[in-house]
């Protein structure tokens, strides 16, 4: 005979059968031989029977509702407290991001113009809100032990320009050689910086530093949009007497491992014979001061700017190379100017 349980299972579900559809399944079950009977109300109640869902437990659901709702007040309850205590912090840092000054606090006082009794704030009205003047730049701070430059006379030449010009130009004095009159320069291989703008700003702010040191200072251009030749801007340095010719750059190199500080320094004129240990102490102390590598100079007639200010204590400073990502980053650093200002200051000096 069927399990118990089986039987039970089967009953009710024909218990919800109308009776045409019970009376089928009881012929249907005496007509199967007992040994087939009692796999077939298995299988039949696996096909038909459900449990009864219990229902549920009211009293847990509420439970959870009160404590849902006890836990929110406590959440209320704490930030209220920390608004308390922190009223003034918390307005201010609200208004700040309202687009107000973080000082200006909401005015829930009456006014009389005001369209129903107290607003929170007044409509705002035609007067412009002033808008501050733009300050006037800090002088560059100078070094407690700078040299005194007093009596010097420099020039410095920003090396570059933004249009290059390809007419050619004598190169080297008395020869047959030839070089454009001024190209465009490097570009930072990750900051996208163009070389010409890097060496106007470094000269300007070495100008104004070695300025602050008592030397007299000429810049070649102060403008990026300019067409002077690499002859003109030595001329500069020759007419007016120069005790030094600086040429500031910021060189690209084929190979993008090669880093460093570098100076060339011209390979004719009357200080020839001392020019490569100048430029080497110059290299020294620029790259001291940045935190970068010395290469030392470089004695070459390569450059027509050194070649024809060669009666001057000429310099082409390289201050790295914007081929180098290492480089690149530590000339884009707004202190890198200045430290290189202070280091060719105590150089000069």
């Amino acid at each position: 005979m069927p399990q118990q349980d089986e039987l039970a299972k089967f009953k009710q579900i024909l218990s919800k059968l109308p009776e045409d559809k019970r009376k089928l399944l009881y012929k249907r079950l005496h007509s199967l031989p007992s040994s087939e009977r009692e796999a077939y109300i298995a299988d039949f109640n696996k096909k038909y029977y459900t449990e009864k869902k219990k229902p549920a437990q009211k009293k847990n659901t509420a439970q959870s509702v009160i404590l849902g709702l006890l836990a929110a007040l406590f959440i209320i309850g704490a930030f209220y407290f920390i608004y308390v205590f922190n009223k003034d912090k918390i307005d201010s840092k609200f208004n700040e991001m309202l687009g107000m000054p973080p000082e200006e606090t909401i005015d829930t006082s009456p006014e009389s113009n005001s369209i129903m009794g107290p607003e929170p704030r007044n409509f705002p009205t035609d007067t412009p809100t002033p808008v501050p003047a733009t300050p006037t730049p800090s002088p560059v701070p100078l070094s407690d032990d700078h040299p005194d430059l007093s009596g010097l006379v420099i020039v410095i030449d920003p090396g570059h320009q933004a249009e290059p010009d390809t007419t050619l130009e004598e190169s080297i004095p008395g020869t047959t050689a030839e070089k454009e009159r001024a190209t465009a320069g490097a570009t930072g291989v990750n900051s996208g910086a163009k070389e010409y703008e890097i060496t106007l700003k470094y000269a300007l702010m070495m100008k104004e530093y070695l300025e602050g040191c008592g030397a007299e200072v000429i810049l070649t251009r102060t403008e990026n949009d300019i067409n002077i030749s690499n002859i003109e801007r030595a001329e500069i340095a020759v007419e007016n007497d120069a005790d030094y010719f600086l040429r500031i750059h910021a060189d690209s190199a084929p190979d993008s491992d090669i880093s460093g500080v570098k100076v060339y320094v011209p390979s004719t004129g009357k200080y020839s014979s001392s020019a490569e240990s100048e430029g080497e102490k110059l290299a020294d102390a620029v790259a001291e001061a940045i935190g970068s590598t010395s290469l030392g100079a470089v004695q070459s007639n390569m450059y027509t700017g050194l070649n024809h200010a060669d009666s001057v204590r000429s310099y082409q400073l390289v201050i790295g190379y914007l081929s180098n990502s290492d480089d690149d980053a530590l000339i884009n650093q707004e202190e890198t100017a200045y430290k290189v200002a202070v280091a060719v200051a105590d150089f000069l000096g």
